[in-house]
């Protein structure tokens, strides 16, 4: 995980039943999870999104392969966009398709080159997608039928780093309306210039190479408020800014429709059903230098082209779906729902004059989602947002509610999930009159697919136990297509029948994680106490070696990111990589692995997150061992980002773990608040301030507050053995930070190593695989060492170092 704040103001201020003919692999033989195998697996991520098409018949999705590369390579981490213009984030994508009836997954793309963003035509005949095989990212369709891809244009597309930028396919299918790269932006494909040469004697001096940054020296302005920094709206435009064209089908010729410097300035479109207008947000704009949101408009235009029209302004950009699932058209009209100030609105594009109409007024304020439509397109289902300070990053809503689109009562609906969709816009209706639920059971991490009746409310399951289920869309003939995994189902895509009585697996991803063996998972709840003083239960998820069960007390390793439910990891096969290194590196190798929720102070106000974290860790940690899952005298600590930096708070706060490792963490809170970023940015004022560092202020008029929570300042209290791992080009925590904590300990003679791995950056598991492969020996060759006292080492094996009995 990153250091997190609003998600869209720190990615921009960061600035990250077949075999799919991926080739014959042989099963892994049972036993340790091979550590190339763990950072090379192919996989389907779950934050793409894989689509089904408008009639049902075809699934469209992206297998990632983790890209090969060195630490030096163009690929490194850090950098955005490869030369061509791909987002680094669709590096190792390839697009594949497959009948949602079943049958053999073929690929979708060019022999060569990354592919990513697939669109199916509504009638599933065509799929369009993104690649860079010719150098730069530009459109190509694939025609199911022959089997054969083409590229549709050479322009050049303006690819994002999120899912929101792909192609829409007009109504008769004869357009497709994509984001072009605006021509007086940089050529991703032409190399930075070295220092321009000495001039010849006699010549005029070259212009000196000085970069002057001023303060304005004024009071802040109490009216028209602030403006975005401008190093934020040089980023946001160089990420975002796109102009806006249809391509057509037969011929590849391309028309804009609205040109990049237009008012407001376009990112991201969608069309209208009837496809008579084009909408679009807005790029990226904030309020002031420690403002931790991002707004966007909302504008819409005749698709022939003309002077947008702004319908919305200042809409805050989600923090989990950028541009998904902020407004919605009504089918058969020309009307917008949209979500601003927490609140439902709704506007018609053809009235833009009109005022907006408020809906579902008496439900208060709104969760950022769910916002769907039923399929008879009267209705939208919203979230209410729960009372309460957020200890959590993502807290679920109090209630569901479906509010009509006639102005009437909205009907709400205690029972709370996640909405199972049919498509990116509407619901999924298993019949007229109800909608289905993914919903999650805080005490003994189970699931249940919930079939909800909209009239009564009467509630119904469908399917309970233990996996994580993302809707792809709705299958012909019934049923729904949905990626899925479960503590020993990898994730692949299966056919789910309408009553999930039943599943059919369409996708085999990785053959080689067959052989795998996963131990079992236990569930438990802990009272811990709050930033406020009260009690509150928190969820814990430990995963246990392959054949063990409580009483046999293993070695464990406790992960954590402070702020978050790491327990929902789960539902994820073999507990996924929450802090980017796979449970399964541990477990297969005799240790028990302790995921566990770590609530926090809200942000934005002055809190005690050190505090705040020991509270919550610790119980977590001595119930484990009391139930025996654990044997209390070889614990060992572990995160990555903003877990780096709690697991030092942690060994401040506790001598009870016999080892620690912080993987690209920070540890100097006072030190980075004033740190420059690229461009002259100033993120860590908001990170501090008003995100994720809850200091509230700034260490001028609480400096207090930062010492006491930043570990550098608490090193003298360290006396457990600790493995700091740091990448040399991590732009979000510098290296810098992890050698000034190193050489505290070092001073005060404490245990620790510093690694520094060149040409890495902030996430350990997106390293070169040499890299990622030695830093987890290193990490389960230290755990071995300093819990050894009780253990009896294995020999080491070609799979790593040595498990433990």
């Amino acid at each position: 995980m990153a250091i997190r704040i609003r998600r869209a103001l720190w990615v921009a201020l960061a600035s990250l039943l077949t075999t799919e003919m991926l080739g014959a692999a042989e099963p892994a033989s049972p036993g340790p999870l091979p550590l190339d195998l763990a950072f090379s697996k192919k996989t389907v991520r779950r934050w793409e999104r894989p689509v089904v098409s408008r009639n049902g018949s075809l699934l469209a999705y992206e297998i990632y392969s983790p890209p090969t590369r060195s630490p030096t390579s163009e690929l490194a981490e850090g950098i955005r966009f490869t030369p061509g213009g791909t987002p680094e984030a669709a590096v190792g994508l390839r697009v594949f398709v497959v009948e949602t009836k079943g049958g053999e997954a073929r690929p979708a793309c060019p022999e060569k080159g990354n592919c990513w963003r697939p669109s199916p035509s509504p009638d599933g005949s065509k799929v369009a997608f993104y690649s860079d095989a010719g150098g730069m990212p530009q459109l190509w369709v694939y025609d199911v039928a022959k089997g054969q891809p083409r590229r549709l244009s050479e322009a050049p597309i303006k690819a994002k780093h999120w899912p929101g930028d792909e192609a829409e396919w007009s109504a008769d299918e004869r357009e497709v309306f994509v984001p072009i790269r605006p021509p007086d932006q940089a050529d991703f494909s032409t190399p930075a210039s070295g220092p321009p040469a000495n001039p010849p004697p006699g010549a005029p001096l070259l212009k000196p190479t000085v970069t002057v940054r001023q303060t304005s020296g004024e009071p802040a302005s109490t009216g028209g408020g602030p403006s975005t920094p401008e190093a934020m709206m040089a980023h946001f435009l160089r990420e975002n800014n796109a102009a806006l064209a249809a391509i057509d089908i037969a011929t590849g010729k391309m028309r804009m429709v609205v040109p990049a410097d237009a008012t407001p300035l376009p990112s991201c479109l969608r069309l209208s059903p009837d496809s008579k207008r084009l909408s679009y947000l807005s790029v990226f704009k904030m309020k002031g230098e420690t403002a931790s949101e991002t707004y966007y408009d909302l504008a819409v235009v005749p698709v022939s082209g003309g002077k947008p029209v702004v319908l919305a302004s200042d809409l805050q950009v989600p923090d989990n779906e950028y541009f998904e699932d902020t407004y919605r058209w009504i089918p058969g009209t020309s009307r917008i729902a949209y979500r601003k100030d927490k609140k439902l609105w709704l506007a018609d594009a053809a009235a833009p004059g009109k005022p907006p109409r408020q809906l579902g007024s008496s439900l208060g304020d709104l969760e950022e989602a769910p916002l769907l439509l039923t399929a008879d397109g009267k209705a939208i289902l919203v979230g209410q947002e729960a009372p309460g300070e957020k200890t959590y990053y993502s807290v679920p809503p109090k209630a569901l509610a479906l509010v009509p689109l006639d102005g009437t009562a909205p009907k709400t609906f205690s029972s709370v999930g996640v909405p199972i969709r049919a498509d990116r816009d509407m619901l999924w209706q298993l019949e007229a009159g109800s909608f289905a639920i993914v919903q999650n059971d805080e005490t003994t991490g189970d699931r249940s697919i919930l079939k909800i009746d909209a009239r009564s409310g009467a509630v119904a399951a469908l399917w309970k136990g233990r996996g994580r289920f993302d809707a792809a869309g709705a299958a012909s003939g019934g049923g729904i297509v949905a990626r899925y995994e479960s503590l020993d189902t990898p994730p692949d895509f299966y056919r789910f029948d309408s009553h999930f009585a039943s599943k059919q697996q369409l996708t085999h991803v990785e053959p080689r994680l067959d052989g795998i063996a996963v131990g079992p998972i236990e569930i438990f709840s802990s009272p811990v106490p709050g930033f406020d003083g009260r009690l509150q239960a928190v969820q814990s998820a430990i995963f246990l070696p392959p054949g063990k069960k409580a009483g046999d007390r293993r070695p464990m390793v406790v992960y954590f990111y402070a702020g978050s439910r790491m327990s929902n990891t789960a539902q994820e096969y073999g507990g996924g990589a929450p802090n980017s290194i796979p449970v399964q590196v541990f477990t297969t190798r005799g240790y028990a692995v302790l995921l566990v929720d770590v609530p926090l102070s809200p942000q934005g106000k002055g809190g005690n997150p050190i505090q705040d974290m020991g509270d919550a860790i610790l119980a977590q940690v001595y119930h484990a061992a009391d139930h025996g899952y654990a044997d209390i005298e070889r614990v060992a600590i572990m995160g990555q980002s903003y877990g780096g930096y709690s697991t030092a708070a942690m060994i401040t706060q506790s001598n009870l773990f016999r080892a620690a490792i912080a993987l690209d963490g920070l540890y100097d809170l006072a030190g980075e608040y004033a740190r420059m970023g690229p461009g002259g940015s100033t993120f860590n004022f908001v990170w501090s301030e008003s995100g994720q560092g809850r200091m509230g202020t700034h260490p001028w008029a609480d400096l207090r507050r930062y010492l006491a929570n930043s570990p550098y300042y608490q090193a003298d209290k360290i006396h457990t053995p600790f493995l700091l791992i740091h990448g040399k080009k991590d732009d979000t925590c510098p290296v810098e930070g992890a050698e000034k904590m190193f050489n505290a300990l070092k001073r005060l003679n404490r245990t620790a190593e510093l690694a520094v791995y060149d040409g890495e950056g902030h996430v350990p598991g997106d390293w070169s695989l040499v890299n990622a492969v030695d830093a987890t020996q290193r990490m389960l060759g230290w755990v071995e060492k300093y819990m050894a006292p009780a253990a009896k080492p294995r020999p080491a094996t070609a799979g790593g170092p040595g498990a433990v009995e």
